[in-house]
């Protein structure tokens, strides 16, 4: 099966692992409504292709990603608010969504949006020249596409406070010792290292992973109790899929599981 064409991102089936590459080098990869709807369409594929397991989010260019294309908006004509409900929210909370397991690969600036985008991968890596900043406060306005949440919900109010109101960066080495990325690697082993993530992600039982997903999601909202519950309720599910059984086997026969993603 040949990759799908778009304008603005690039898409790679590698096993089961889509690749996704956000492909406007030239604008720093901001995000402009094309790229918000390629990026939808991209992931779409990757969900109904059957083949995927795991999908790799990274950037082409000396950065990831600007944040929004404001000097596309206002050659449009744009209505911003009508931009930010129609292409934006929506597009990061498809991406917040996704059920499948995401990593996120940053190179270089994760700025404003950018930084929002990346920050929804499941396990982000960044290369040790990265940096992510949110400097809406040093031109008078505040942080969207949900960073305010992303922020305090990863950092505490305190970090996240700070991020916000001074505008400065947060260099990759720094970034992983908040605990805001899994860790910052060497540039040229960046792209690497997450194959070699995604890969592994793929490789592991799907269903688990993802309802995984849906538990780290929901636990910042729910009680203890409300928890538990929701475990017990998700373990059932995993319980009876083709993967557990296998595992069971395998273990029974001294051998290690082959998972197929059901």
């Amino acid at each position: 099966m040949s990759n799908p064409q778009f304008s603005t991102i690039t898409y790679e089936q590698d096993g089961g692992v889509a690749v996704i590459t956000l492909n406007r080098p030239e604008k720093m990869n901001a995000l402009s409504r094309e790229l918000m709807e390629d990026l939808q369409n991209g992931l779409r594929h990757a969900l109904d292709g059957g083949q995927t397991r795991a999908i790799l989010l990274t950037a082409n260019g000396r950065g990831f990603c600007a944040g929004a294309d404001l000097s596309a908006a206002r050659g449009e004509g744009a209505d911003i608010d009508a931009g930010m409900r129609d292409y934006f929210n929506p597009t990061l909370q498809f991406v917040a969504e996704c059920p499948l397991p995401l990593v996120v690969a940053v190179n270089g600036a994760a700025a404003g949006a950018g930084s929002s985008l990346a920050l929804l991968g499941d396990i982000v890596i960044a290369g040790e020249s990265a940096y992510f900043q949110q400097a809406f406060a040093n031109i008078g306005l505040v942080p969207d596409t949900g960073a305010s949440w992303l922020l305090t919900h990863t950092l505490g109010p305190v970090r996240a406070n700070a991020l916000m109101m001074l505008g400065d960066k947060l260099p990759a080495k720094q970034a992983a010792e908040w605990g805001l990325v899994l860790r910052a690697v060497p540039d040229a082993e960046l792209q690497t290292e997450a194959r070699a993530l995604a890969q592994r992600l793929a490789s592991r039982a799907t269903v688990a992973l993802s309802l995984i997903k849906r538990l780290t999601r929901m636990a910042a909202n729910n009680s203890l109790r409300d928890q538990m519950l929701l475990e017990m309720e998700f373990q059932r599910t995993a319980r009876f899929t083709e993967d557990s059984k296998e595992a069971r086997q395998a273990f029974l026969d001294k051998r290690p599981a082959q998972f197929k993603g059901r």
